[in-house]
């Protein structure tokens, strides 16, 4: 398909611009991508992973996979002894562990989290067909740059449809058509049957705790695989069916077209997103870092018996996060009021902080109750649009407060190499425990230039491998 014309000339409509990337998308070379994004696919594809295996012991995953184990394939399920299922049935176990503990990474110039959304059918398709880790990391960057191309060409379907939903099929799409190599036609008639096939999951869900919005990601896992199917066999949506989705349908402002070509092949969002460090939403962590800075310069406040009242200071965005009685983990994952509670009885890098039990726990429970949330007067742009204040008011009426403009982790406050890989060392020990050495080695063919030597199937074996 010749090159389309550039979209960012005036008057050329979004059909144009789809064109565009979807030739961009079916035709990238690996030599194209510069090696400090790959080195950051690669950790974050190991981040993602690591969260996966984090979510292996959660009472519904648990059960999930169990079902599972009936249905025998070449593809690994990323939990203790790596069980092996037909590709479909991995890839849906692993992608409803996916976003299950809040610990994958994420892109916030506009909420959305590529990564979750397509790697656990990119990694499936990809061991069960053969392939060398040179498709799956072209897949990776791909579908992340179409799922944060696409999330910011729609940006208003926030904050009513959740963004696993509003893209799961298409980062799922976009992976597996990378991976398959789809020509720029096939590659359009899979994003487009995808657009129709989402999931227009409510945001209101993650709030309420509802557990089927992390289910979102494994639904797109099979939609995404369906809408590949299908355009394989000449059966697509429309040029505009993306526009009728998003604007028509789901709510969003009219189509900001040249987001989906901006930049193309200069900037990379892969290299542009977040590490979590916290297993909560990540409108939290500003939060939960600053009353950590408090806390290690006033540790005789820890445990929150000398504070008569903790107001938080937020963005308005983050101001819905105000949940005091979560009655789910998800519900607690997405409550600033619950995240600060337990932070101030436990401490930030207390795991248990958002597991079931923290629900009942007295000592939150008691805190949260003396936990405001209140609007600040102003907030800069992205990457400093999700900060926090802090102001705790002790019992003898003195007071104590601190500010957080970007969290650690973030766009403006990225964590290091070393620093992500010990997130997936403490995270991967258990299920997944030759996980950390794989993303080392995996970083090392990068610099080689040698990943068309590393055997997708053989990685993925190593992940589970007892050390």
């Amino acid at each position: 398909m010749p090159l389309p014309p550039d979209p960012d000339e005036p008057g050329t409509p979004l059909e144009a611009a789809l064109h565009r990337l979807c030739h961009w998308a079916s035709t990238l070379s690996l030599a194209d991508v510069p090696e400090p994004v790959l080195l950051k696919a690669a950790l974050v594809l190991g981040d993602n992973i690591a969260a996966m295996a984090s979510a292996a012991d959660e009472p519904q995953v648990q059960a999930y996979h169990d079902t599972l184990l009936n249905n025998p394939g070449p593809c690994t399920l990323l939990r203790r002894g790596g069980p092996r299922l037909s590709m479909l049935h991995a890839a849906l176990g692993n992608g409803l562990a996916a976003t299950w503990n809040e610990l994958d990474d994420g892109y916030t110039q506009t909420a959305v989290h590529p990564g979750a959304l397509s790697q656990p059918l990119i990694l499936a398709a990809g061991q069960a067909h053969g392939h060398r880790f040179a498709d799956a990391m072209r897949a990776i960057v791909v579908a992340y740059e179409v799922g944060a191309r696409f999330a910011n060409t729609w940006p208003g379907t926030l904050p009513r449809i959740h963004p696993h939903g509003a893209f799961n099929a298409v980062c799922a799409a976009a992976g597996l058509a990378s991976l398959r190599r789809y020509d720029a036609a096939t590659f359009e008639a899979a994003l487009s049957g995808a657009a129709t096939l989402v999931s227009p999951g409510p945001y209101s869900h993650a709030l309420q705790g509802a557990l089927i919005r992390n289910a979102w990601p494994a639904a797109g896992v099979w939609l995404g695989h369906f809408a590949c199917e299908m355009a394989q066999l000449g059966i697509g949506g429309t040029a505009t069916a993306a526009g009728e989705v998003y604007e028509q349908i789901m709510g969003a402002p009219v189509a900001r077209a040249g987001q989906l070509t901006q930049g193309l092949g200069q900037q990379w969002a892969v290299a542009e997103g977040y590490h979590k460090l916290y297993g909560s939403c990540h409108h939290a962590h500003a939060a939960m870092e600053a009353l950590e800075s408090i806390l290690q310069d006033r540790p005789d406040l820890r445990g929150g018996h000398s504070v008569r009242r903790l107001t938080v200071h937020v963005s308005p965005t983050a101001m819905k996060f105000d949940n005091r009685q979560p009655l789910t983990a998800l519900a607690a994952k997405f409550s600033i009021v619950h995240a600060v509670a337990a932070t101030l009885a436990h401490g930030a890098d207390e795991p248990s902080n958002f597991f079931e039990a923290s629900l009942s726990d007295p000592l939150i429970a008691q805190l949260r109750e003396r936990v405001t949330l209140a609007q600040l007067p102003a907030v800069r742009p992205w990457p400093y649009d999700r900060p926090a204040r802090v102001s705790l008011e002790l019992q003898d009426g003195s007071q104590v407060q601190a500010f957080c403009e970007a969290a650690l982790g973030s766009p403006a406050r990225p964590l290091d190499h070393e620093a992500v890989m010990d997130k997936i060392t403490r995270l991967s020990g258990k299920h997944t425990p030759g996980l950390p050495h794989a993303v080392q080695q995996l970083r090392e063919r990068v610099q080689q230039g040698r990943l068309d030597a590393l055997d997708l199937g053989a990685w993925m074996d190593s992940i589970t491998a007892a050390t």
